[in-house]
């Protein structure tokens, strides 16, 4: 890297005698030349090319002050048809695996899809029927008579607990 004091004081940037002289005139060039070039480019693509939809003005259904050639856009199908063929196969796959696993689960004489609500109904009426079956089939017995329990258990239980003895003796 050379040092500040190394690098001349005047300016490092320099250009060739007579560079913006002729910069205009080369520039008209370089434009005219691409120009003559993009005809030639849309002279060659007169044909349909096979996998493209090709759009042109037509000389008959131009009007007079357009200009001479016809321009014309090209659209290629093949990103389209990829996603086509996406999605159909993604169609395929889904139907078939739907079909696979709905079948195995279907039971003899059961027709999926008739009616969900009376599914739906008939297995809450099961619950329900079930809840007073048990009910009903469980014997009514009167209340079975409490343990007496001794004063001494209890605080002895309490005790144990870490209540303190003045407690106890407030709630006895």
């Amino acid at each position: 890297m050379k040092l500040n004091d190394e690098i001349k004081k005047g300016n490092p940037f320099r250009v060739p005698e007579g560079y913006f002289d002729r910069l205009a005139d080369r520039t008209m060039a370089a434009i005219s030349k691409e120009e003559s070039r993009n005809g030639i480019m849309e002279a060659q693509h007169e044909g349909v090319q096979p996998g493209t939809v090709q759009m042109k003005i037509r000389n008959e259904d131009k009007p007079a002050a357009a200009p001479t050639h016809a321009k014309m856009r090209i659209i290629s199908m093949k990103p389209f048809l990829s996603l086509a063929a996406a999605i159909l196969g993604f169609a395929i796959v889904t139907a078939v695996t739907v079909r696979l696993v709905t079948t195995d689960r279907s039971a003899e004489g059961y027709e999926p899809g008739a009616s969900l609500y009376a599914d739906l109904a008939f297995e809450e009426l099961d619950a329900y029927m079930l809840e007073n079956e048990l009910f009903v089939a469980e014997p009514v017995t009167e209340a079975l008579p409490e343990e007496k329990i001794s004063s001494e258990a209890i605080i002895e239980y309490l005790m144990t607990e870490d209540i303190d003895l003045n407690d106890i003796y407030e709630l006895l």
